[in-house]
């Protein structure tokens, strides 16, 4: 059974039981968490508002031969079971944060506050863009002979921005030799490496990789699926277990957004559209990337909100008119639409957006008043009542503020003119 150390404190051990869900560890500890109660007047007391520290549990699983240190793990409950030989308390923790080694003792080595250099980050789907490199194939009348390098380094790039250094991408191998089948199989992986220009602590490192989903999301829609994560700290690569933002593979394989190589690409990202301590627009893009569950709605006030923030600073002159410069400067490129139309349908986004914020979701009788600007006093011979404002009309006008913002993204602030971005919202 496994064993587990509490803070770095190796001279008491406990038998413990984990799992892993949904990227969050599971620990049960045979523990008695009331010996962290206060005695009050001779008894201790265990309620909703008694809180406890979180810990750092170093769990040594010598059957499975398995390490892992959990960081920060938080109290998820106590369970205890009475008048039977296998009785006891056992307390529950969970973490989402942690490391593991093949070596304990490199584990227990680590600082309280682990601080790493650089980020691996390891995906099948940067193989269909960088091919095997490490592998070469030699083919003579005489025989094919494939060869196997350790020592290739990958492409790098220079960065220097916002505390990355150098991207790395390559690939990585590891070999099976089955003696009952007597076959050797090979099994490739690539990664792209994130070398940052000083050491930073263990718990920022998950927005240096979230940042990377957002550009990989661009390059390639609902490919780039992480495998796993290894840094490196003092010179040691670590497995290294945190959240990652929702990215669901749908088995098909997708072209990538643009035609040029994911390091160039990389490159621009982190130039232009810096998601980590970046103007709220760009804060705004994983949210219309990546999968988030929002109702139609709640992407339509997204959409609106990305457009709203990035021409009124982007036009500070025109500030009343973002909407015109979106459809004209980002949807008539592909829909031949008359001045009359894009004036209608700019003033249908800005009501049922108005109506939105200021009444709800709710639409009576599916019905909504559109008012123009008045003329002088008056109103406007223009307004009309758009009727059968039913789901299929307001998923039209929502797409048309996808299509503005997708093509602000990659037009506007990355510079590619061609570009082919397949997802939907």
């Amino acid at each position: 059974m496994p064993v587990c150390f509490f803070d770095a404190n190796y001279d008491n051990k406990y038998t413990c039981d984990y799992e892993i869900k949904e990227g969050v560890l599971e620990v049960e500890v045979n523990y008695n968490i009331m010996d962290e109660v206060p005695v009050i007047n001779g008894m201790r007391k265990l309620g909703t508002d008694t809180e406890f520290k979180t810990k750092d549990i170093l769990i040594v699983d010598y059957h499975l031969k398995r390490n892992i240190l959990a960081k920060n793990a938080w109290f998820a409950g106590t369970s205890e079971v009475w008048g039977t030989p296998d009785g006891g308390s056992v307390a529950k923790y969970r973490a989402n944060l942690y490391f593991e080694h093949s070596d304990s003792e490199k584990l227990a080595n680590l600082p309280q506050t682990p601080k790493a250099k650089k980020i691996k980050i390891f995906s099948k789907a940067i193989l269909d863009w960088i091919g095997t490199p490490s592998l070469e194939r030699k083919k003579t009348n005489s025989y094919i002979s494939y060869k196997l390098s350790k020592e290739y380094e990958g492409d790098s790039i220079e960065i220097n921005k916002n505390y990355v250094k150098q991207i790395t991408v390559s690939d990585s191998w590891d070999t099976l030799r089955k003696t009952h089948e007597k076959s050797i199989s090979i099994n490739f992986m690539g990664y792209i490496e994130l070398e940052l220009t000083k050491k930073v602590d263990y718990i920022s490192l998950p927005q240096f990789v979230n940042e990377l989903q957002v550009f990989m999301q661009l390059y390639c829609p609902d490919r780039f699926i992480i495998e796993k994560i290894h840094v490196m700290i003092d010179e040691i690569y670590y497995v290294f277990n945190m959240p990652l933002l929702e990215i669901k593979n749908n088995g098909k394989y997708m072209e990538r957004t643009v035609n040029e190589d994911v390091l160039p690409f990389l490159e621009k990202c982190y130039a232009q559209i810096p998601y980590r301590n970046s103007k709220i627009e760009i804060r705004n893009i994983p949210y219309i990337v990546l999968k988030t569950h929002r109702s139609l709605e709640d992407s339509f006030l997204m959409f609106y909100r990305f457009v709203e923030c990035y021409y009124k600073k982007a036009e500070p002159k025109d500030k009343k008119k973002f909407l015109s410069f979106g459809f004209l400067n980002h949807y008539t490129i592909k829909h031949n639409l008359t001045e009359e139309q894009i004036e209608k349908y700019i003033q249908e986004i800005i009501c049922l957006r108005n109506h939105y914020v200021h009444a709800g979701y709710y639409i009576k009788n599916e019905s909504l008043k559109i008012s123009f600007e008045r003329v002088g006093r008056k109103k406007n011979p223009k307004d009309y009542t758009a009727n059968d404002v039913d789901a299929e009309w307001i998923y039209s006008r929502t797409k048309m503020l996808y299509q503005i913002v997708v093509d602000i993204i990659f037009r506007k602030m990355l510079g590619y003119s061609n570009y082919h971005f397949t997802r939907h919202f």
